[in-house]
């Protein structure tokens, strides 16, 4: 439990994902990022490039229904279509690709105790030059890559890909937005390197018992299950070409990587049948049948972007759909009949009557005859924008508000709110000076600033190849008290209730959305980028303010 593994000569800065050992996403465990052959040298897991705009578009100024029946507050009609693309200028820059392991950035060409950042196994990065730069630490000499930093050349790397790696590494490659991959939970299964014969599946996955039939999950997990559905996946994609005739993804393992216990989660990009069976090609090089997963519901749940049409304060709904009022003649309230749903928002005036020995809030909302609608107070979890800036944030600085006890998160150019949302902090309540937030599955409390951006992490409680549990390529993951980070959580929409072991829990949607909108912008063709500790080369970085 104390950091992960990095490999042979990498650097372990203050900055560093590897500092995120214990990475508490969901549940109830600590967990750190995991280690393997195939790209998590270093903890570090796969994901595509070009996510630091991977909102898409899909929060608008106002909220787009998180699915629940019931109240939709009046303008908030989401996003609108999206206009139609101009062709992207292609682009025919030298690219250096790393393969097989992590590439790291350094900000100088020498290899010492900062990275500027990393490029995943089968991700490349456009160059500055093609001549080397001689350096220390690096026999083979370094090359300069865009927007900055320097990549040392040794077996990390390439400039001439093989063609069936580039094939692997695009079929793998997560696409932009909030879901990068497609996700489920598994019922334990082999992790395959090659599409095995029937002989092989029956022998490799008797112990598993029958296909297609699911296990519960132990008490401790049992909270991972909530958006699993009990469904078929289709087969949708062609079977890869690199898959035929018996070829392998890697020509350095057999026919079973590892065991995908009972639990833990995958991420694939393709579905595809082969011999009357489906299969999935997961992230991260593996194949996995289809029948012994059961695929994750996509939360649409959002926030919403704050400014001429939302303004606070507001007031979110939390645990359960709440009764709406309104006002009647001499200043009282009475049952309007209808709901505010879980987890919406209705906009606030800031006014509020008393009736019957209860306080009710006056919103922003009309009811279909024009009469002004209300909540209860005790209904009501309320944002209202900070009246000053927290300590250790500056004047137009980006920062992050999380409440622990009301489940919220809002952020901030400077002293402008700019997006509000629900979170979910860590299961162990609020955390409790001197204790061991870790151990206690609480969410630190204090200001912090993101030390390092992931397009997508796997975490584990273990280190090493052979793990009891692990959540694959968790999106949009910034790390600020690490182990702790703020990321999405794909596997539950418990947005507002305390959940995590830990780390800031948000919908994959608004997740992307505040991965894009932080500093610093992770650049194109990287998977990661560090914050603090690298202000001088990778720009501000983003404060994450913890408060009660």
């Amino acid at each position: 439990m104390d950091g992960t593994s990095a490999a042979p000569g990498a650097p372990s800065p203050a900055a560093s994902p590897q500092d995120g050992p214990r990475m508490a996403g969901s549940g109830t465990l600590a967990m750190q990022a995991p280690t393997t052959a195939q790209g998590r040298a270093t903890g570090l897991a796969q994901a595509g490039p070009g996510m630091q705009a991977a909102h898409g578009g899909q929060a608008a100024a106002g909220r787009v229904s998180d699915g629940q029946a019931g109240h939709a507050s009046k303008g908030h009609e989401g996003p609108a279509a999206a206009p139609t693309k101009e062709a992207a200028p292609i682009d025919d820059r030298p690219r250096l690709t790393s393969q097989g392991y992590v590439t790291w950035i350094w900000p100088e060409p020498a290899r010492g105790e900062k990275y500027l950042g990393y490029v995943r196994n089968g991700g490349s990065v456009a160059l500055r030059s093609t001549e080397k730069v001689r350096g220390t630490g690096c026999p083979g000499g370094y090359l300069a890559v865009e927007p900055r930093g320097y990549v040392c050349v040794d077996r990390t790397v390439t400039l001439a890909p093989a063609p069936r790696s580039v094939e692997i590494a695009e079929a793998t490659r997560g696409k932009e937005g909030a879901f990068p991959y497609r996700y489920a939970l598994s019922n334990g299964a082999p992790m395959y390197n090659r599409l095995p014969t029937r002989a092989e599946q029956a022998r490799f996955e008797t112990k598993f018992g029958k296909a297609g039939s699911f296990r519960p999950l132990p008490k401790t997990l049992s909270g991972h299950e909530a958006l699993a559905v009990v469904e078929a996946i289709p087969a949708v994609d062609a079977l890869p070409e690199f898959l035929r005739g018996g070829q392998g993804l890697s020509d350095r393992m057999g026919l079973v990587r590892q065991d995908m216990p009972l639990g833990s989660m995958v991420s694939f990009t393709r579905s595809f049948e082969a011999e009357g069976r489906t299969w999935l090609l997961s992230a991260d090089n593996t194949l996995m049948p289809a029948d012994r997963v059961r695929p994750f519901r996509p939360s649409t749940f959002q926030g919403t972007r704050l400014g001429a049409e939302v303004k606070l304060p507001l007031a979110w709904v939390r645990k359960q759909a709440r009764p709406r009022y309104r006002g009647v003649a001499g200043g009282g309230v009475e049952v309007a009949g209808g709901e505010f749903a879980l987890r919406s928002f209705v906009q606030l005036t800031g006014e509020q009557v008393e009736h019957g020995g209860r306080v009710f809030l006056e919103t922003r909302e009309r009811d279909a005859g024009g009469a002004t609608l209300y909540m209860a107070e005790e209904d009501a979890t309320v944002v209202e924008a900070a009246k000053k800036l927290p300590g250790g944030v500056a004047e137009g600085q980006k920062w992050i508000h999380v409440r622990v006890t009301l489940g919220t998160l809002t952020a901030y150019e400077g002293r402008t709110p700019v997006f509000a949302t629900l979170m979910s902090p860590g299961a162990g309540g609020v955390s409790v000076p001197g204790r061991d937030p870790v151990k206690d599955s609480t969410t630190p409390r204090g200001t912090f600033y993101v030390t390092f951006k992931d397009r997508a992490a796997t975490m584990s409680p273990e280190k090493g190849e052979n793990r009891s549990f692990w959540i694959a390529d968790v999106p949009h993951t910034q790390y600020f008290n690490p182990p702790f980070a703020l990321h999405a959580a794909y596997w539950h929409e418990r947005f507002g209730e305390p959940t995590s072991a830990g780390c800031v829990n948000v919908s994959p949607i608004d997740a992307a959305y505040l991965f894009g909108w932080s500093d610093p912008q992770v650049p194109e063709g990287w998977q990661g980028a560090t914050g603090a500790g690298a202000t001088k080369e990778n720009g501000a970085t983003t404060a994450v303010v913890v408060h009660r």
